[in-house]
Parts: C-alpha cells; sequence; structure tokens
C-alpha cells in the first residue's frame, strides 16, 4: 500500500510541477498577487516532468493490478486483490495529473474565448513585442491583465508570435501603460508600432 500511495502522490506532484509554469502564475493571480513570470524557468522541464509523471502512474498501475502472491497459511488458498481505494486511487490519480498536464492547452482555449471587444469610445490600437512567454497559457495570463487596464477595449495576445495588438481609448491609456502592465506580470514588452 505505501509504495502504490507514494505512486499516486509523486505522479500528481510531477504532473503539477511539469505545469507549474502555468499553474503558478494562475495560482498567483487568484489569490491577488497579480502574476509572475518565474515560473517561466519549470517549462524547460517539462517534458521531464511529464515523463516522470508517466513513469510514477505505470508504476501505481502495477502495483494496483499485478498478480499476487497466493497465501495457503492455514490450508486455504487465496489471493489478495487491490482494494477497491487503490484502484480509485490510481484511477483518480491518473485523471489529476492529466488535466494538469492539460491546463496550459485548456487555460489558453477558455480565455482566448472569453475576451469579447468592448467597442465603446475612441479606439487606437498598438502592437507590441512580448518576451519570456513559453506556452499559449502564458499569453492567455498576458491578455486578460491588458484586458483589465481601464480604458482597454481589447486585447489579444499570440504565443507563436510573440506579439500583442491591443485596442485602447487614448483618452484613458497610453502604450508606456500597457508596456508597464505587461511588465508587471514577469514578462518583457516593448512597442513594435503603433497603428
Amino acid at each position: 500500500m505505501q509504495k502504490t500511495t507514494l505512486s499516486f502522490v509523486g505522479s500528481i506532484t510531477t504532473a503539477v510541477v511539469a505545469s507549474l509554469c502555468c499553474i503558478g502564475p494562475a495560482v498567483v493571480a487568484i489569490i491577488g498577487a497579480g502574476s509572475i513570470g518565474a515560473f517561466s524557468a519549470f517549462e524547460a522541464y517539462r517534458p521531464y516532468f511529464i515523463g516522470l509523471t508517466a513513469i510514477l502512474l505505470g508504476l501505481a498501475f502495477y502495483m494496483t493490478y499485478r498478480k499476487r502472491e497466493v497465501k495457503c497459511e492455514d490450508g486455504s488458498c487465496k489471493i489478495e486483490g487491490a482494494g477497491k481505494w487503490n484502484k480509485i486511487g490510481v484511477w483518480s490519480a491518473t485523471v489529476i495529473a492529466a488535466l494538469a498536464i492539460a491546463y496550459p492547452y485548456l487555460a489558453a482555449k477558455t480565455s482566448a474565448a472569453s475576451n469579447t471587444p468592448d467597442v465603446s469610445g475612441p479606439k487606437a490600437s498598438v502592437v507590441l513585442d512580448i518576451q519570456g512567454m513559453t506556452c499559449n497559457a502564458c499569453a492567455s495570463h498576458i491578455q486578460a491583465a491588458l484586458s483589465e487596464v481601464k480604458g482597454v477595449h481589447r486585447a489579444n495576445v499570440e504565443y507563436e508570435t510573440g506579439k500583442g495588438v491591443v485596442e485602447y481609448d487614448p483618452a484613458l491609456v497610453q502604450p508606456e501603460a500597457l508596456i508597464k502592465r505587461v511588465d508587471e506580470t514577469g514578462y518583457k514588452a516593448a512597442l513594435a508600432q503603433e497603428r
């Protein structure tokens, strides 16, 4: 039981660490401390953590579903199988690990769907070069931060290009404030061009 529990806990922990570059800023933002790009250091190790998660889950499944030895102490031969809770535990750990690993992709999809433009007021547009993003969820966090700035009508940040396009009301906000907001999230932004 102890080895199986260790496999459960280990697989969930490594899955969370594998996605810490994206989960970390979300948790920090939820607790009200803004967002931080420092977790992006974990992105380089993500494939290794995902591999370790798979190995630990494999070990947990093996420990749970392996053939047990037959015990014939008192003349009645009995095979002890894995308990119901072990099986529930290994499948629960698998679901939690899968969700943690999929989080960067799920977060990017939900954030993109929720960014609806506010078309009231005068408009100007600026393109920002953004450095430090390691996945689509990073782009989602920056996009959400920009959308919260008073005077921003619409923000669209793309991880693939490293660019953010922001439509804003020039009477309420200037590009320097947008750059500052991106920098506050732990990433670096610079003015690419104004349209």
